[in-house]
């Protein structure tokens, strides 16, 4: 797949140099960094309301296409753009023929070959980089999304973590949020 390359080791470091590893969501100390949550709500959910709201089938697919457009402006503004992927190989046939068509899931396939576990990856084809991105929004496999500034980590629920190295680009951030039908909230 020649729209997919791994990233030389110079941009790697330079990753790790600005956000101390590439799975982020284990750093010891966040604090340094700009944290909020990107979000389809502006507020955390309490029990009852996420049971309400995002419990039913369809509820990621619904809201799905708000992260692509999120990523994808943010690609458009920050194109120093990367993907950490941790756990590609892992992937069960049989839920990603659940959440997915079969020409993504081949797609998929294809991507499980030639991708190693744990490896920063450059993409520049749109349609992989929206398939990576339902990975994660679909709960099937997390990856981190870089923009050198900043980067937006694959989690449950559709609440994905955001960390800044400056608060200029967090409000950045919360401003292509906001243009997506999205929030970034703070606790």
């Amino acid at each position: 797949m020649e729209a997919i390359e791994y990233a030389s080791s110079d941009e790697i470091e330079k990753i790790i140099s600005t956000f101390g590893r590439l799975d982020v969501e284990n750093l010891d100390d966040p604090n340094r960094f700009f944290v909020g949550i990107l979000d389809k709500y502006n507020r955390a959910l309490d029990e009852e309301e996420a049971l309400r709201l995002i419990s039913y089938e369809g509820h990621n697919i619904k809201y799905e296409k708000n992260f692509i457009e999120f990523v994808l402006r943010c690609i458009r503004e920050y194109p120093d753009f990367h993907v950490f992927i941790g756990n590609l190989k892992s992937i069960n046939n049989t839920e990603l023929k659940k959440k997915f068509v079969s020409e993504q899931v081949n797609l998929i396939l294809n991507m499980q070959k030639i991708i190693t576990d744990g490896s920063l990856i450059k993409i520049r084809d749109i349609s992989i980089i929206k398939l990576i991105l339902s990975l994660s929004t679909r709960e099937v496999c997390f990856s981190n999304f870089f923009f050198g500034s900043f980067v937006v980590i694959g989690n449950f629920d559709l609440s994905f973590p955001v960390y800044c190295i400056n608060k200029e680009t967090f409000n950045d951030c919360t401003k292509m949020a906001s243009e997506n039908g999205l929030f970034i909230r703070t606790n």
